[in-house]
């Protein structure tokens, strides 16, 4: 996807922790989810 996505303009960056592998992000909490993206990385 970051292949695709990248030379078109399209920022992708990585989820912090706090959401586990393959956890629907609707059954994340707004806390945990709030900072799992304040922490994200870009790619």
């Amino acid at each position: 996807i970051l292949r695709i996505l990248k030379p078109l303009g399209v920022k992708v960056s990585q989820i912090a922790q706090g959401i586990p592998v393959g956890r629907d992000l609707e059954s994340a909490d707004e806390l945990t989810l709030g900072r799992a993206l304040r922490g994200r990385t870009p790619l």
